[in-house]
């Protein structure tokens, strides 16, 4: 089954992308409309958890219409324009900062290669078989064609990827927690959490564990505010070292972070790339602070560190990424062979928004030669590779 599948998306890779470059302006904008609304239908189920919820179907709306209009407009472009539209312009143009649509992710699940030039060529191979069968007038301008097409699609599958790095000599405990976001941020609730959290770091100690990795926000307080539970936890990471998601505040600006404890001492690592319009507003300050006012209740955007953190456990060296930013290829670069990433995806559930996170992940970590340890709130924590 696992054959057929890798087959039948490595034949629909290509069929998408032909189908793309030859596409009119009508079926060009609704391509892109249900293109995007399948890929993110899942955006508006957070506005569940705003004073707002009627609106959850019109933010998948919206984000759709975006695309639509983006993937008409390139249909204007003559047939040689395009093809350079389709293969690149999605590495820069990300409406309203939404980072998670990249079309190359069609090839993670194939016979493609992931190397980053594969999607690329593979465009321009899908072009020169179109070109060559469709608009070349004699029979050796289309051989020509046919056979630079041919040549580059046996490119898209010998691509060199990096060599995988070998497992670290380290035995790591993926926690995973199911704590429903209805219920996440109740400060009722938060004692009942705190005390799972500790449940599982106990068991993680008594299985000789050297790390656990615990999901996003499993501390949902500003973590470094609460010296008890800091001590608590800096007291336990003299048995283990303990990765954990927690809020961050500084000053009066607040950060969505992760906390690293070992050996009685703790670094917090602040996130990088947050979510546009969840975390914060990708829209110029005054409309920005407006949206937060009339949607959120008037929270003020997180703040980001200046660049990712790494550390090390026993030597071995590791990057963490924060849920969004664990499907942002920028993460991967010059970074250590091996990530550790932590989610709450308990504001998407149920839908195909893990899914989607996965073969991101899964992609960058082919591409990059990377191992990511990924701990997950309301969905399975996994290692991806």
């Amino acid at each position: 089954m696992g054959l057929d599948l890798a087959l039948l998306n490595t034949i629909a890779a290509i069929a998408a992308i032909a189908l793309w470059l030859n596409a009119g302006k009508k079926i060009a904008f609704a391509f892109g409309f249900f293109a995007a609304l399948l890929w993110f239908w899942w955006i508006g189920l957070s506005f569940l958890y705003t004073q707002y919820p009627i609106l959850a179907p019109f933010a998948a709306l919206v984000v759709a219409f975006s695309y639509a209009v983006l993937f008409w407009a390139i249909a204007f472009l003559p047939l040689w324009a395009r093809v350079f539209a389709i293969a690149f312009a999605f590495s820069w143009i990300e409406p309203f900062g939404f980072a998670w649509f990249k079309p190359e992710l069609i090839l993670g699940s194939g016979y493609f290669s992931t190397h980053s030039f594969a999607y690329p060529i593979l465009v321009f191979s899908c072009y020169f078989f179109i070109f060559g069968f469709k608009r070349a007038r004699d029979f050796g301008y289309r051989a020509a064609c046919g056979a630079i097409g041919a040549i580059l699609l046996i490119v898209c599958f010998v691509l060199p990827a990096p060599k995988r790095p070998d497992f670290p000599a380290l035995e790591i405990e993926l926690a995973q927690t199911d704590i429903s976001q209805s219920i996440k941020w109740e400060p009722a609730d938060l004692p009942r959490q705190t005390l799972e959290v500790f449940e599982l770091i106990n068991k993680a100690i008594e299985a000789r564990k050297d790390t656990i990795v615990l999901p996003e926000a499993a501390f949902a307080t500003f973590l470094n505010r609460d010296r008890a539970l800091l001590d608590k936890l800096a007291l336990k990471s003299f048995s283990i070292s303990i990765v954990a998601g927690g809020l961050h505040l500084k000053g009066n600006q607040p950060y969505n972070s992760a906390y690293i404890f070992k050996d009685g001492e703790y670094e917090i690592a602040d996130k990088v790339f947050l979510v546009p319009f969840g975390e914060a507003s990708p829209l110029p300050k005054w409309a920005g602070r407006w949206i937060n006012t009339l949607f959120f209740g008037g929270a003020v955007d997180y703040q980001t560190a200046a660049k990712p953190t790494d550390f090390t456990i026993k030597n071995y060296g590791f990057r963490i990424a924060i849920c969004y930013e664990a499907g942002i290829e920028a993460m991967y670069k010059k970074s250590p062979p091996y990530m550790i990433a932590i989610s709450n995806n308990g504001w998407f559930i149920p839908s195909i928004e893990p899914t989607l996170q996965k073969l991101l992940m899964r992609l960058y970590a082919r591409r990059y030669g990377k191992i990511i340890w990924h701990s997950s709130n309301e969905s399975p924590s996994e290692i991806i590779y």
